[in-house]
């Protein structure tokens, strides 16, 4: 009986532990177009839904980019971020629609207010963001996901 209420409790740790959906909003009219097949797949591999969190040394945000249509050169993406976790970072939840510049297994764009966002494929599967803007640096590990 003991192991058994062990057992429980570990399982209840774990679920409370497990990623949370994430908290980014989308629009209504996400729409992916398959890549071309003439693309290189380090190009057609930035294609899809991406689910991670922006982090820093501050505070954590989950974030979302959907790489809606790709070619050799651009692409388009829609870019969403939830809460932070902390009280102090005044970041409302907002979603917009970007154009990016696409390099092999790279895609970038930039804010009005200067901000860089980069985005770099990894041999694990992974997307690895990185957002700079006036000293504020924060990173993100992105997987991709079902939309």
């Amino acid at each position: 009986m003991r192991s058994l209420l062990t057992f429980v409790a570990a399982c209840v740790v774990l679920i409370g532990c497990a990623t949370p959906t994430s908290k980014a909003p989308l629009p209504p009219d996400v729409k992916i177009e398959a890549p071309s097949a003439a693309l290189p797949e380090n190009v057609k591999g930035l294609s899809g839904k991406w689910v991670g969190q922006w982090i820093n040394s501050r505070t954590r945000m989950d974030h979302v980019l959907i790489v809606e249509s790709v070619d050799a050169s651009s692409a388009t993406a829609i870019y969403s971020i939830g809460e932070p976790s902390d009280s102090f970072t005044n970041i409302q939840p907002s979603w917009r629609r970007v154009k990016a510049t696409v390099g092999p297994g790279t895609l970038e764009f930039s804010f009005p207010n200067g901000a860089a966002v980069n985005y770099k494929l990894q041999a694990d599967g992974t997307l690895a963001g990185t957002y700079k803007s006036r000293g504020f640096d924060t990173t993100a590990k992105m997987t991709r996901t079902p939309v």
